[in-house]
């Protein structure tokens, strides 16, 4: 147990020593341009989702008349 307590005082000494973090403004940009990427994708794959899901109403429907 004393190994993994001193694991964990390790590690959030190495968080707060050794790692460089970027600046609030370049992290605020960043999530900006992730969250509208996330958007964009997951309205494309709605886009194709309707496209496939259509084609495929359309397909079997031939079969039911």
């Amino acid at each position: 147990m004393n190994n993994f307590i001193q694991y964990i005082k390790d590690s959030f000494e190495e968080l707060n020593t050794n790692m460089t973090w970027s600046s609030r403004e370049e992290a605020q940009k960043s999530t900006v341009v992730v969250a509208a990427f996330t958007v964009a994708f997951a309205l494309a794959v709605a886009a194709i989702d309707k496209v496939f899901q259509t084609g495929l109403d359309n397909f079997f429907q031939m079969f039911n008349n």
